[in-house]
């Protein structure tokens, strides 16, 4: 009797040993598939925060060179506008000492003019100062006046035309610089959102990724999980069957047949033939 209890007693300690441990590993496969699946989380929404500050650091160097383009256009065309305003001054200076040299040479050919017909006239012996020789003179000087102004109002509207121009290049120059610079700003501001909508766009595709993921993760250690109890109650059953044969046939007093069950570990059941009969 004692060996047959040490038999049994051995067959359920096996038997809760292994059911025991096949819990543990169920518990276990449920751990890790979990710890994967944060980890997997984690790691994922490192990387999504990653991609979302390169994107922000790109759209920034976008913008940052827009405005450093920007700023040269408009300090280049603001050096070129002051250029052509200093040449234009310059032009204008030069066309203005030209007058009145032209001027100051019209007023001298005038005055010789007048000494040739005074000198004429008092040649032939006769007075300037009355008569057509005075009339030949006045007309020679009123001719040159008129010449005069002439000049010098063509003179002063070729300043006023030459200043005009000068201005409207200067304006012109600054107008396209800013246009330029407009756009630029533009399609850089543009850009930088494209940029960080990309940046936003992946990192939500890779979270959305990695939680799929991390789900199967989790549903994979549930299953092992759930496998392995399912072996551990198998296991449970058929150590308490074995047991129970074991006490039929040696601390029975009775014969006895038994057919060991078969264990299916997948499904956490068990199949076999127990029969127990006792003659007198």
């Amino acid at each position: 009797m004692v060996a047959t209890a040490l038999m049994i007693g051995a067959q359920l300690i096996g038997a809760a040993m292994t059911a025991s441990a096949q819990s543990k590993a169920a518990d276990k496969a449920e751990e890790i598939g979990k710890a994967n699946a944060v980890d997997l989380r984690d790691i994922s929404g490192q990387n999504a925060d990653q991609i979302r500050h390169i994107a922000g650091l790109n759209s920034d160097a976008i913008l940052s060179t827009a405005n450093l383009n920007a700023s040269s256009v408009l300090d280049i065309a603001e050096a070129n506008s002051l250029a052509h305003l200093d040449s234009t001054l310059s032009n204008m200076d030069l066309a203005a000492t030209e007058n009145l040299e032209l001027l100051r040479r019209h007023v001298l050919q005038e005055r010789a003019l007048a000494g040739s017909i005074r000198a004429a006239t008092g040649a032939s012996g006769v007075r300037v100062g009355q008569g057509s020789p005075l009339e030949v003179l006045v007309d020679s000087i009123e001719q040159g006046y008129g010449e005069r102004q002439y000049l010098a109002n063509y003179a002063t509207k070729r300043l006023l035309m030459m200043g005009k121009e000068g201005i409207t290049r200067a304006k012109l120059t600054m107008m396209d610089a800013e246009q330029r610079s407009k756009v630029l700003l533009e399609t850089a501001a543009l850009q930088a959102m494209i940029t960080r909508e990309e940046g936003e766009s992946s990192a939500t595709i890779m979270l959305n990724d990695a939680e799929l993921n991390a789900k199967s993760l989790e549903r994979g250690g549930s299953l092992i999980a759930a496998s392995q109890r399912a072996g551990a109650t198998a296991s449970l059953i058929s150590g308490i069957m074995g047991a129970g044969n074991t006490f039929l046939q040696y601390g029975g007093g009775s014969t006895a047949t038994y057919q060991a069950p078969a264990i299916n570990t997948s499904s956490g059941g068990y199949t076999g033939k127990f029969s127990a009969g006792y003659s007198g």
